[in-house]
């Protein structure tokens, strides 16, 4: 949803102030939650390279161009590797070693040098004709994830373009260097982009493009950089230099703001942050609209997020989504990169982290890595249907991996996408015969992980008394137990119109869950996650 505005006393949104007419609101999605004000800097529209026609005797030359650029582009990447992200963890290294390997992707350059020749096209117009083709592959696909890897794409070109359109010097002297800007405003969303904006402090990001599940929103996610997505029209309203209040925690973006708004948001933004020399306060808690107390826990993709979780006041990590680190790689990592992952993330929420088994497949396809075919991939083997039917030696070296990470610190395993009993009693021998080897091999390992089962498919959500009796707890995934339960994809827009968390059936069924629970004493071992959570109205529709 999208809304521009001039605000006044009568249209300021959710209790903003302010006298100035000038104030334009723009509405957008959050991706990263905080609060920024500013003054803006207009990142660069997608710049137009020359695309010429080149003398058959110049074909040659232009190839030995091309590949200058790309060492030029790579060498800025692997400063920026080097110098940025040393002390980061090792998904912020996955990302930006991804981001590399296009680079050295040498069939897509071979295709480009081909071009070249047998068309004598300049390098950046052969460039751009092979990067459409995948950029078409990728947005043509159904899984927002493959989707959103065009921006990566789109990128990597304009990076070579510039290499391309500028001498060595005249390319390294027009990098960014350090300045005063405090709020980054984007067209598309670049991993280069959201790079920038650690380097150099940005208080806030605000950006056009729906990608929401990219790389570059990853990153920012990862950094803790406010960050509202979404906002079409953005760049039409602002200009370098104008003060922006980018609200990322109502999803709004506030352009020129009145002195009464600026003040108002700059105590809010106090509130929201805790000063970096203070201890965290203790987590807050909270209930339901009937005075049920529920505890709040927190969703991570990566091990960068982790230190959002202390300052969110959150009492522990409730879903740990490990296939973040396959998603950046496109492969699997070995045992000890899991290893160092798991254990950097464990040691470092200092409370109990609840972190799932590879759930790849669906929304999350990896070429080359799955099964996933079909007209419905969502409906094929994923999640755990791929550890038991495909790839069992896949959860066996997660599973080792885990339960090493674990000594001496409290984390429990989840598995996804769980439709009968009979796949945890699979899994749980499974666990046993990792168990069993690790002893054999006097690798110190942690016997106290619990073992938990995500509710996500109808028939897991019917049978789960069965699979409660088999499990320590159960983690009901609203998204796609909505999505299933409705027979409505989530990703498609024709269908949004019944992703209603508060289908009455919908919330029938999640008070039968609780209840078979509640009748074999483990209703305290009943956690929810997804956007079902996230709903504050959703308590009251399942109190009423």
């Amino acid at each position: 949803m999208v809304m521009v505005t001039k605000m006044d006393e009568k249209e300021s949104p959710k209790g903003i102030h302010s006298g100035s007419r000038d104030e334009i609101v723009l509405r957008g999605i959050t991706i990263c939650p905080g609060i920024g004000i500013g003054r803006v800097r207009v990142l660069d529209r997608r710049r137009v390279f020359p695309r010429t026609k080149i003398p058959a005797d110049q074909v040659q030359s232009e190839k030995q161009r091309y590949d200058q650029a790309l060492q030029l582009v790579s060498d800025h990447l692997i400063e920026h590797i080097k110098e940025d992200h040393s002390d980061s963890s090792l998904s912020t290294s996955l990302i930006l070693k991804s981001h590399q390997a296009m680079l050295t992707d040498e069939q897509f350059h071979d295709a480009v040098r081909s071009r070249i020749v047998a068309e004598c096209k300049n390098a950046i117009w052969a460039l751009e004709l092979e990067a459409m083709k995948i950029i078409a592959q990728l947005e043509a696909s159904r899984s927002p994830y493959l989707a959103s890897r065009a921006e990566d794409v789109r990128d990597l070109v304009t990076s070579i373009g510039n290499a391309l359109s500028a001498t060595p010097q005249a390319y390294k002297k027009a990098l960014p260097q350090k300045k005063e800007f405090q709020i980054l405003i984007s067209g598309d969303l670049y991993p280069s982009w959201a790079i920038e904006a650690r380097r150099f402090r940005s208080v806030a990001f605000a950006t056009e493009s729906n990608a929401l599940s990219s790389h570059a929103a990853i990153l920012l996610k990862g950094f803790g950089i406010p960050t509202v997505g979404g906002v079409r029209g953005l760049r039409e309203h602002v200009e370098d230099g104008d003060e922006v209040i980018v609200d990322a925690i109502d999803g709004v973006v506030i352009v020129r703001p009145g002195a009464e708004t600026v003040q108002k948001f700059t105590a809010l933004k106090q509130q929201f942050e805790l000063p970096e020399d203070l201890a965290p306060l203790p987590a807050i808690g909270g209930t339901t609209k009937d005075n049920t107390p529920i505890r709040l826990m927190a969703n991570i993709d990566n091990p960068d997020q982790i230190q959002l979780v202390r300052s969110n006041r959150l009492e522990e990590v409730g879903l740990f989504r490990t296939e973040f680190s396959v998603l950046q790689s496109n492969s699997f990592p070995k045992e000890e990169e899991q290893y160092a992952i798991y254990r950097h993330v464990f040691t470092a929420a200092g409370s109990r982290v609840v972190i799932r088994t590879f759930d790849i497949g669906g929304d999350k396809q990896i070429a080359g890595l799955n099964y996933c075919t079909g007209q419905n991939p969502a409906l094929g083997v994923r999640g755990v249907r791929r550890h038991l039917l495909r790839h069992p030696e896949e959860l066996r070296v997660q599973l080792r991996a885990i339960l090493r990470a674990a000594v001496g610190c409290r984390a429990d395993i989840l598995l996804p996408m769980v439709t009968t009993a009979d796949e945890i009693r699979q899994v749980k021998n499974i666990l046993e015969d990792v168990k069993e080897e690790l002893r054999k091999e006097g690798s110190p390992f942690s016997d106290e992980v619990c073992l938990g089962a995500m509710i996500e498919v109808p028939a897991a959500a019917i049978g789960v008394s069965e699979i409660l009796a088999e499990v320590d707890f159960v983690n009901i995934g609203t998204n796609d137990l909505l999505q299933y339960f409705v027979a409505a994809d989530r990703d498609n827009v024709a269908v949004l119109g019944y992703e209603n968390f508060e289908n009455k059936a919908f919330l029938w069924l999640l008070e039968f869950i609780i209840e078979r629970a509640a009748e074999l004493g483990k209703e305290q071992a009943v956690t929810v996650c997804g956007e079902g959570a996230s709903h504050p109205e959703l308590s009251q529709s399942c109190s009423a």
